[in-house]
């Protein structure tokens, strides 16, 4: 009978500590940021998809005139092939084959500059969307933000985007 009382005590602590811990739970203020949505707007605001197109436009226009040659080198080989020495069309077909490795080996280079570099300025972007979120944070009162994907509910009067992105302008 006493291994029971300790037993049943033992549960009674469990079922305080969680009611404890679900009042806990209750004092906090909780609130919410649609962080996609922000990083999306601030995205389109500080233009980064023009700062890299300008950033990358020369290595494009050396990539565009490649591409532009090599066209223009394969219809004059479907043009003229036929009537071109042998030595001639080979030369023709080699440097083809020459500018074609070329042509590709930039366009992969420029594709993984591209999103290196997109990549850093997305990071330097969520850098000060969290600064933001944290300094709204505090300034609100507020003990925990969490992601609007991650809830099922919330009060409108709990979403803290637009004050974020107020923050990092």
């Amino acid at each position: 009978m006493k291994n029971l009382f300790k037993v049943a005590g033992f549960s009674a602590l469990i079922l305080m500590g969680t009611a404890f811990s679900q009042v806990a739970y209750a004092s906090q203020k909780v609130g919410y940021v649609m962080v996609e949505q922000v990083l999306e707007q601030l995205a389109q605001k500080s233009r980064i998809k023009e700062k890299l197109t300008s950033e990358f436009k020369g290595r494009v226009a050396e990539i565009t005139r490649l591409k532009v040659k090599l066209e223009k080198g394969v219809q004059k080989l479907n043009r003229d092939g036929e009537l071109m020495s042998d030595k001639d069309r080979v030369k023709l077909q080699r440097d083809l084959q020459s500018m074609d490795a070329d042509y590709k080996l930039k366009v992969k280079a420029i594709q993984e500059d591209q999103r290196k570099r997109g990549l850093e300025e997305e990071n330097k972007l969520i850098k000060k969307v969290k600064a933001a979120i944290d300094s709204v944070a505090k300034r609100e009162g507020y003990d925990v933000v969490i992601d609007a994907k991650a809830i099922l509910f919330a009060s409108p009067g709990d979403n803290l985007s637009e004050k974020v992105i107020k923050a990092v302008r």
